[in-house]
């Protein structure tokens, strides 16, 4: 293919060079036609050098396409901010400090569970009423779109009381059957998903939590 490239060239130069003669030698009387002749092949054998050229021209290798992004929850900044903090408290005054800065950076709205054991119209509906305070809520809830995504107060734990009357069963799936005791340290892999409509909070739902036993 190199070769060709190479011969080809050496005929536009060669008939290039007798356009020119033909043209520029006194005495020389060849029909215009002829000229023009040569001047058509040699634009020709430019045309077929040129695509050649680009034939030969080493190409790009093609970039396997890039896996689409995995689209993420819209509290999952919230949820990350969430975990970090709750692994570094303890029942300290400054860690009720950094709580109650949380809370408020986040416009959290607090809730606790009046009834876990409520139904309506024979289907379980725990009882859930807003508070206004961060440290007198069981669970805080996080405002994402058209609904909120609720996590345990990180001050609080992980109690026997909060699991069997404080609807933390009934809120989230956990490991706390494999505890069997209070854990003060808790992790959120999964928040519970509630509605409020009327005043009235729904589980639409459950979350999980991990129970970090030290």
């Amino acid at each position: 293919m190199v070769i060709s490239v190479f011969a080809l060239i050496a005929a536009v130069l060669a008939l290039v060079a007798g356009a020119l003669a033909l043209v520029g030698m006194k005495g020389v009387r060849e029909p215009v036609s002829k000229v023009d002749g040569l001047v058509e092949k040699t634009e020709a054998l430019e045309a077929r050098v040129a695509a050649l050229e680009q034939q030969l021209a080493p190409k790009e290798p093609k970039k396997a396409p890039e896996p689409p992004k995995k689209k993420g929850n819209p509290w999952d900044d919230f949820l990350a901010d969430y975990n970090t903090l709750a692994v570094s408290i303890d029942a300290s005054q400054t860690s009720q400090e950094a709580c109650d800065r949380f809370f408020a950076l986040h416009s959290l709205k607090g809730i606790i569970c009046l009834d876990p054991a409520a139904t309506v119209e024979g289907k379980a509906a725990p009882k859930f009423v807003e508070v206004a305070q961060a440290a007198k809520a069981a669970y805080w809830a996080y405002a994402v779109e058209d609904m909120f995504a609720v996590v345990p107060n990180p001050i609080k734990g992980y109690t026997k009381t909060l699991h069997e009357k404080g609807g933390m069963k009934e809120t989230f799936a956990s490991n706390f059957d494999e505890v069997d005791k209070d854990v003060p340290r808790i992790q959120v892999k999964l928040p519970a998903i509630f509605t409020h409509d009327n005043g009235t909070w729904i589980i639409a739902q459950p979350g999980i939590v991990k129970l970090l036993d030290e």
